[in-house]
């Protein structure tokens, strides 16, 4: 149908030049954003990708747009599939073709537009269908998640040689944070915005304090239950010593790294990155279906109504690690139900936690029921080596999506050339 309506626009604008032509791509791509309205919360929308820079040259304007429309679709999906997946298992992605675009990604639009008779250039959005990127993934037999975890705020305080700043400037360490993709993640993170109201809620001091009580005004603020502070210190040259704190009302947890640069601004930019992909890489690791590890188990659900049991088994059914639920015996205030997972146990309690389900082991026996809980946070490494998964070296088999480009062309949250470039930062690291 897409194509179908694309080829009548062609021909209605074709009598008009190229000015209408590269209307009618905006036309087209407002059509798919319209009829797809639920996609519009970008920053939290996992299946959302945006910036996507796309290139691509025909016999003339009409081919070379169609022809970047396939690119950006091909791009949005690899990156959406390369976000869910371990980066380990990124070789095993198999190489997407414009049949795999058209089925995977359900919206497109177009901003930044430049075309001249055979070239066309431009920024896409696009958002992928969840199902069949969930089936794409299942049939590739890759480990993935779409499990996210709850949101957290950032608080970056920087300590250089009498100074120590948070929300005042310049802050080369917040800057970085601002710089790098924090929008559309596994692992969202919020930076605090640094007005009036934040500057009245907390200061430097404060903030790497970690504690809650300190801390719980501004988290209120954001509608948060956890706070990182990430606190770098300026050392000897253009290195910086991190420390960052998660803060929950349950308590603090924290890790240190260091990270180097040939400027105070890299070595920060090299810490923000190293960082977030550490935090997304053990996400995924602790989060993520193993088709190869399927087990079943037995469960007693507790509800207090049939309208509560019927969302308990709609949010069962539309959990990923979930494969199938059998209900076994159901009486008015509990069931016993089989799950079929695909995934360790506390892989199965992560991904329930994010819908609201608390999984319990009583004695031996497993039991489900709705949670007031937020969902489960998001993970704080206790080690820097124990993100394996975080410093990966791009593989120099995997090839470029067809219809891409082959060179890094954007900053995307775990794309190869963060992980590599990772790779020589953290080689170089007094702490590896």
């Amino acid at each position: 149908m897409a194509q179908a309506a694309t080829r009548a626009l062609d021909e209605a604008v074709r009598p008009f030049g190229l000015p209408q032509l590269v209307f009618a791509a905006v036309l087209i791509g407002l059509a798919g954003m319209v009829s797809n309205a639920a996609w519009a919360q970008a920053s939290s929308d996992i299946y959302a990708v945006t910036g996507v820079s796309v290139d691509a040259t025909g016999a003339d304007a009409a081919q070379a747009r169609e022809k970047a429309l396939t690119q950006g679709r091909i791009k949005a999906a690899d990156e959406v599939l390369r976000r869910f997946t371990l980066y380990s298992d990124w070789p095993r992605l198999p190489e997407l073709t414009a049949a795999d675009g058209e089925l995977l990604v359900t919206g497109i639009g177009i901003a930044n537009e430049r075309a001249s008779g055979t070239r066309y250039l431009g920024d896409v959005t696009a958002r992928l269908n969840p199902q069949q990127v969930r089936r794409f993934l299942r049939q590739s037999g890759v480990r993935f998640t779409e499990n996210q975890a709850a949101p957290s705020l950032l608080l970056p305080v920087l300590d250089t040689p009498g100074v120590r700043v948070l929300f005042d400037e310049p802050n080369p360490w917040r800057a970085a944070w601002e710089s790098i993709g924090l929008s559309n993640s596994l692992v969202p993170i919020r930076l605090a915005l640094g007005d009036l109201q934040d500057f009245s809620a907390i200061d430097a001091g404060g903030a790497i304090g970690a504690d809650w009580a300190a801390l719980e005004q501004i988290a209120s603020r954001y509608g948060v239950e956890q706070v990182l502070v990430a606190h770098a210190r300026g050392g000897d040259g253009n290195q910086l010593e991190v420390t960052l704190y998660r803060v929950t009302p349950r308590g603090v947890d924290e890790t240190r790294r260091t990270f180097q640069g040939e400027t105070i601004e890299a070595a920060s930019l090299a810490g923000a990155e190293g960082i977030r992909n550490s935090l997304i890489a053990s996400w995924k690791t602790q989060n993520a279906v193993a088709f190869g590890l399927e087990q079943t188990v037995a469960v007693s659900v507790e509800f207090a109504s049939l309208a509560e049991w019927t969302a308990i088994r709609q949010r069962l059914n539309s959990a990923s690690i979930v494969q199938s639920v059998d209900v076994v015996a159901v009486s008015p205030r509990g069931a016993q139900v089989n799950l079929r997972v695909s995934g360790p146990m506390p892989a199965l309690r992560s991904n329930l936690a994010q819908r609201q389900l608390r999984l319990l082991d009583e004695g031996g026996v497993w039991t489900l029921a709705f949670s007031s809980a937020a969902a489960a946070p998001a993970p704080i490494l206790n080690d820097a080596e124990e993100a394996v998964e975080a410093t990966p070296v791009a593989d120099p088999t995997r090839t470029a999506p067809a219809g891409t480009s082959s060179a890094p062309s954007r900053g995307l949250p775990e794309d190869e050339a963060i992980a590599d470039r990772l790779t020589r930062q953290n080689a170089s690291s007094p702490n590896r």
